[in-house]
C-alpha cells in the first residue's frame, strides 16, 4: 500500500474518533432532591453511557380486606372467622362405646371435649334387648364429666384417675311414662318413670397412637364406671333392706379420641 494511502486512512479514524464523543448524550445533572424519610431510597442504572435515577417506593399501604398471612384485619373477616371457629367446635372430637350402665346394654354415640381436656360431653344412644318385655327398647342419655387429672406413665400412656359427672337418660316405650297416667291416683308417683338422672365417678386408662401411626384417631381410652340414679337412691333412702347392688351399676367402655 502506497504511503499516501496509509496517511489518508489515519486522517479519517481521528476525524471519527473526535466526532463520536460530541454526539452521545451528556450526563443530565441529578436535579431529584433528596428521599423524604428513610423508607424512600434513591437508586443509580447506568445503561450505557446515559445514567438514570429513580426513587423506590415503600409497598403501597395494605387494606383492611386483604389477607396477609392468614390474618385478617377487617371487621367482616374477623366475624367470619369467629363464626368457623363455632362452627369447628360442633364437629365431634370423640367417640364412646360403652357396655351397660343403667343407659342400656350397649350405647354409642360421639363426644366433646373443652376446658383444656377437663370437660367432656357425650351424646349416647343405647338399646335394651326386649327381655321379658314385648319389644326392644331404645334410650338416649347426655352425659357430662369432669376430669381434674391426666397423669401420664409414659410417652404412651397416661393414667386418669378420677372421672365424675352426671347424665340424664330416657327410654322409649309405653312402660315408661313422663306424667302419671290416669289410671294412678293424684300423687301416687311424684317422679318420672320415663327420664332418669344419674351422677358416677370412674376411672381411664389411655393409650396415645404415636403420631406416624395415627390415621382416624389420636388415642384409645379404657374406663370403667360406678353410678346410680334418682329413683334407686330414693329408694335406698327409704328402704334400708334394698340391696347396694341394686343401687350400683358398674358400666365398662372403650373411647376413641379423633
Amino acid at each position: 500500500m502506497k504511503l499516501s494511502n496509509i496517511r489518508f486512512l489515519t486522517a479519517i479514524i481521528a476525524l471519527i474518533a473526535t466526532i463520536l464523543p460530541s454526539q452521545a448524550r451528556p450526563e443530565v445533572p441529578d436535579s431529584l432532591a433528596p428521599p423524604a424519610t428513610t423508607e424512600i431510597q434513591p437508586a443509580v442504572v447506568v445503561v450505557h453511557d446515559t445514567v438514570y435515577r429513580y426513587i423506590t417506593l415503600p409497598p403501597p399501604a395494605i387494606s383492611d380486606s386483604v389477607n396477609v398471612g392468614g390474618i385478617y384485619s377487617s371487621k367482616y373477616e374477623k366475624q367470619r372467622i369467629r363464626r368457623q371457629k363455632v362452627w369447628n367446635s360442633l364437629i365431634p372430637k370423640q367417640f364412646t362405646l360403652q357396655y351397660a350402665g343403667s343407659i342400656g346394654m350397649l350405647a354409642a354415640g360421639p363426644g366433646w371435649h373443652y376446658g383444656r381436656h377437663h370437660w367432656e360431653t357425650d351424646l349416647l344412644f343405647g338399646f335394651v334387648p326386649r327381655y321379658h318385655s314385648e319389644k326392644a327398647k331404645f334410650t338416649f342419655t347426655i352425659k357430662e364429666r369432669y376430669v381434674p387429672w391426666d397423669c401420664r406413665l409414659s410417652d404412651t400412656w397416661a393414667l386418669q384417675p378420677l372421672t365424675a359427672g352426671v347424665a340424664f337418660s330416657g327410654i322409649s316405650g309405653d312402660d315408661f311414662w313422663k306424667n302419671l297416667p290416669d289410671k294412678y291416683p293424684s300423687n301416687y308417683y311424684w317422679f318420672s318413670t320415663k327420664i332418669r338422672t344419674h351422677v358416677y365417678i370412674g376411672q381411664r386408662f389411655r393409650y396415645d397412637i404415636p403420631s406416624h401411626y395415627r390415621r382416624f384417631h389420636s388415642s384409645v381410652a379404657a374406663y370403667y364406671e360406678l353410678s346410680t340414679c334418682d329413683f334407686y337412691a330414693l329408694s335406698k333412702y327409704s328402704n334400708r333392706e334394698y340391696s347396694w347392688k341394686d343401687v350400683l351399676s358398674l358400666a365398662f367402655g372403650i373411647r376413641w379420641e379423633m
